[in-house]
């Protein structure tokens, strides 16, 4: 019998900016936090108890099902359609689509730039960055990569959030990685 396991773990890091390019501290939740949010639906801010404030985001996210079967349609050659946008929402994302995703005040969904980099070994990450310019407020509370740069498409990763409020003239540096090890 063969036994080669493939792992696919996806991790998001994000930085927020006002409009003179000061960094704007990000709440990084915890197990508490996480506990509240999945049972109550309670984004619950506490620092030290829910939480610590920090100037950059690092979190894990979920690869999901339909974005694990597209990856292996790729390597099989049957699909065609890279992932090279990512999108913000105001809502909690679903197993294939961001809960609400925003469409208004510039955080529509757009093209990344996709590169690939090393985490482990040579080439084993995909990396999307985009960085998105507000035009109006927001409280952001998910990011997803996709499929497709304007709408639909599949879904291959996303992350759920404690909200981040967004203001005009702030931007939002997202950096999604995928390490496939």
């Amino acid at each position: 019998m063969f036994k080669d396991n493939l792992s696919v773990k996806g991790w998001t890091e994000m930085r927020l900016f006002d409009k003179n390019g000061k960094a704007k501290k990000l709440f990084k939740e915890n197990a508490i936090w996480r506990f509240f949010k999945k049972f109550f639906d309670i984004d619950l801010v506490i620092p030290f108890v829910t939480g610590i404030f920090t100037y950059e985001l690092i979190k894990r996210n979920t690869v999901t099902t339909v974005g694990k079967k597209a990856s292996a349609d790729q390597i099989g050659g049957t699909t065609t359609a890279p992932f090279t946008a990512i999108a913000i929402g105001v809502g909690t994302p679903t197993a294939t689509a961001l809960g609400s995703e925003s469409t208004t005040n510039g955080g529509t969904r757009g093209a990344a730039t996709v590169t690939n980099t090393t985490t482990t070994l040579t080439g084993d990450t995909e990396q999307w960055a985009k960085t998105f310019t507000f035009t109006g407020a927001l409280a952001l509370t998910e990011e997803g990569v996709f499929n497709n740069n304007t709408s639909g498409g599949i879904m291959l990763a996303s992350q759920t959030f404690s909200v981040v409020n967004v203001v005009n003239t702030d931007t939002l540096a997202i950096t999604h990685q995928i390490k496939y090890a």
